[in-house]
């Protein structure tokens, strides 16, 4: 046997001995790789495990070790605070089992990590964890056309279902019987069949959503500039308290930023701009932070006038000892005037603009919800931090 083979199983049998677990547990929550286990421990030599290999190994072991996460065992489960048998029958059942709540204590969270932790000498980083981050963020590129993308109750089951979709076939099949009597019969005699269906099929779901917090908080110090579909940043509104989220996703992909600091959101308050960007438009500002302006393309600016910020378009003509500014109002009812560069308070640059918030799913208000996406206070251990990170670019 090679050297990265003996590492390789190592590796797994320390995972699986400091989980307090057996292969016979682990194998209950590998998904398509059930069967798999053995040849990976003690045949696999490759330089680290398959992406979805990685990544369903991690959320099993994730599982079995930590108990906050509910006992997945067992054939009775605490589903929105009722403690029910698995049996088959219901579509209210079915429902129950689609919304069950996330127990989420980030101090056994951390536990996990220590675990993480006490194999970095197996290379656990290389072998495990980017493969898993990886297969993680194909899951999420998957879901990047969806509708529900930044409602997060929605999404969270979407991506469950991405990740495990047999389980939520069996779900479907077995929890939505509809059984005359005959047919009651029959299935009771296979019950004890069918019910480890639903338990290995509900024990599946219930370990990828809970892994969800996890693995983001992974990716987001392995693949930094990876932008997640989902993912937003608070955008403040000029002149207002208020602040709204908005899709990085959509900031990256259509306005190569990379900075979301210098951005703020206007609600437009005159219509010297209509036809344009008429009153009542929001537009969507990358603010020009120095003194010293750079070389200004002619187009669509925020100017301070008269301490206040307004739109207007700029147009910049260069002459040898000095640049005249012809600030224009695209409304023709407006008059334009011709000011010298450096008497003009430009505030930044108009990028974006919408007239109605239903043209930007994206866009909504912050609420007081909890971010089930990611937990600062998630502990990633040094070594996961320290080494070299490559730039993963969506």
């Amino acid at each position: 046997m090679s050297i990265n083979n003996d590492i390789n199983r190592d590796l797994i049998l320390k995972l699986l001995k400091l989980s307090k677990t057996s292969k016979k547990k682990c194998r209950f929550l590998l998904d398509k790789h059930e069967n798999s286990l053995d040849t990976y421990i003690y045949q696999f030599d490759g330089l680290k495990f398959p992406q979805s290999f990685a990544y369903y190994l991690l959320s099993a072991i994730a599982d079995v070790s930590l108990p906050f996460y509910g006992d997945s065992k067992k054939a009775d489960f605490n589903i929105d605070g009722v403690s029910v048998d698995v049996k088959v029958g219901g579509s209210e059942r079915l429902h129950k089992f689609k919304h069950y709540k996330m127990i989420d204590h980030v101090g056994k969270k951390n536990v996990f990590f220590k675990l993480l932790d006490e194999c970095k000498n197996l290379d656990i980083k290389e072998k495990l964890i980017i493969p898993s981050v990886e297969y993680h963020c194909m899951l999420l590129l998957r879901l990047s056309n969806s509708y529900n993308i930044h409602d997060e109750d929605i999404f969270l089951e979407e991506y469950v279902n991405e990740a495990t979709p047999s389980s939520n076939e069996v779900l479907e099949e077995y929890l939505n019987l509809e059984l005359d009597e005959d047919q009651k019969n029959i299935v009771n005699l296979n019950n004890k069949t069918i019910e480890q269906r639903i338990e290995k099929a509900f024990s599946q779901i219930n370990s990828i959503k809970n892994f969800f917090p996890i693995i983001e908080s992974l990716r987001k110090k392995h693949m930094p500039y990876f932008t997640a579909p989902h993912e937003t940043f608070q955008l403040p509104v000029l002149n207002s308290n208020e602040k709204i989220l908005f899709s990085k996703s959509f900031v990256k992909r259509n306005l190569n930023l990379k900075k979301y600091n210098d951005l703020v959101i206007m609600n437009v308050g005159e219509d010297n701009m209509k036809g344009t960007i008429n009153k009542g438009d929001l537009a969507l500002i990358i603010k020009l932070k120095n003194k010293v302006k750079p070389k200004l393309n002619n187009g669509i600016y925020a100017v301070n006038l008269n301490d206040k910020i307004v739109i207007r378009r700029l147009y910049f003509s260069e002459f040898s000892k000095r640049t005249l500014v012809h600030i224009i109002s695209d409304n023709k009812m407006y008059g334009g005037e011709q000011v010298l560069l450096e008497n003009v308070n430009i505030f930044g640059e108009v990028v974006w603009k919408c007239n109605n918030f239903q043209d930007i799913q994206f866009l909504k208000h912050e609420g007081n919800e909890p971010d089930l996406f990611y937990n600062e206070d998630i502990e990633i251990p040094e070594f996961i931090k320290s080494k070299k990170i490559d730039k993963e670019i969506a």
